[in-house]
């Protein structure tokens, strides 16, 4: 379920962003009515703005008093919520089934870590009563709960130590260890190149200079029928250089220069700043994050079949939904 509430966090960040808009005179007006029916319980427009609003006010504090951002918000975000509701409301159907309790004491200190101290004065803000708010906190406590234990330790008891080496072998087949070169390419090319070319090699073959220390020296060699060129320099690996590049460059140790290389009526020779090795990450270092990956995976798959096994079981339809709420219903507005 957490997932949800961080899909509608990057929602709303790539929305608003944390820049603080300043207050506007502007009011949301919608249309209260009943959009859902779940196990004879109903939910209304007013109920799904008030957990928007919730969400808002936790998530957005400093747009507390921008309208067009609300706006914008219910809009991208009502029907999510909604969804999300109903699927809450099969859990705890589930969960009175299952004579899941919380004491008054974990709720009022949950209260107390979302809204604060001065609970009163910060629901007031939101528009929430006291009561709808215990009801809501302690409702998301309850749905937490049986989501633990319900989807979460499920996934967990199927990602076995075989899984987590399966993924770590197709890891590392698509992230092999590979070399890293830092070089460059000096390039002679004209009727002329083959001789410039010998001089060229023999003048680094006397120097441990890099080609932009020996620059005033080799444009020297220079004639009109063979021109000399220095390519900036190139970082690749293994994966991107070509069997020819390759072939040279593991020739080389930082410092040094190849031999002329002819191609295509072309010399090069090629120049080595820096090598580096990067091995595959080890088993026990990829490990936790493995693990992770894969419960994510099948907790996504387990809180899939446990809401379809709850609306089987509830005869709730969603496909009833598109019936009561079509695509272009907007029940928001700004005035």
């Amino acid at each position: 379920m957490k997932t949800f509430f961080a899909l509608l966090l990057i929602i709303g960040s790539s929305l608003f962003g944390n820049t603080p808009f300043s207050s506007d005179p502007h009011q949301i007006a919608f249309q209260n009515s009943i959009v859902a029916k779940v196990n004879g319980k109903t939910i209304s427009m007013l109920d799904v703005k008030k957990k928007l609003d919730l969400f808002f006010h936790r998530n957005y504090p400093h747009l507390a008093g921008n309208a067009a951002a609300r706006y914008q918000f219910y809009q991208q975000s009502w029907r999510s919520v909604l969804m999300e509701m109903i699927d809450h409301e099969l859990i705890l159907a589930d969960a009175e089934t299952k004579e899941i309790k919380l004491s008054d004491g974990e709720v009022r200190e949950e209260m107390e870590h979302r809204f604060g101290p001065n609970t009163m004065i910060t629901l007031d803000k939101i528009g929430l009563s006291y009561d709808e708010a215990w009801k809501m906190v302690k409702d998301e406590m309850i749905v937490q709960r049986m989501s633990w234990w319900f989807i979460q330790m499920r996934a967990m008891q199927k990602v076995t130590p075989e899984d987590i080496r399966q993924a770590y072998r197709l890891y590392t087949k698509e992230h092999p260890a590979y070399q890293e070169w830092k070089y460059t390419v000096i390039s002679v090319r004209g009727d002329g190149a083959g001789k410039v070319a010998t001089q060229l090699q023999e003048l680094v073959a006397k120097t441990e200079k890099t080609p932009e220390e020996l620059s005033e020296q080799i444009k020297v060699l220079e004639t009109p029928d063979a021109l000399i060129q220095i390519a900036n320099p190139i970082t690749a690996n293994d994966k991107d250089l070509s069997d020819a590049h390759k072939s040279i460059l593991t020739q080389l140790a930082p410092g040094q220069y190849s031999l002329p290389a002819l191609k295509q009526s072309i010399y090069r020779i090629f120049y080595c700043y820096e090598t580096s090795q990067h091995p595959a990450p080890k088993f026990e270092e990829m490990l936790p994050k493995l693990q992770e990956l894969l419960t994510q995976e099948a907790a996504r798959n387990e809180s899939i079949a446990y809401i379809e096994k709850l609306r089987k079981h509830y005869g709730f339809d969603a496909n009833s939904l598109k019936q009561t709420l079509p695509d272009n219903l907007e029940p928001f507005e700004i005035q």
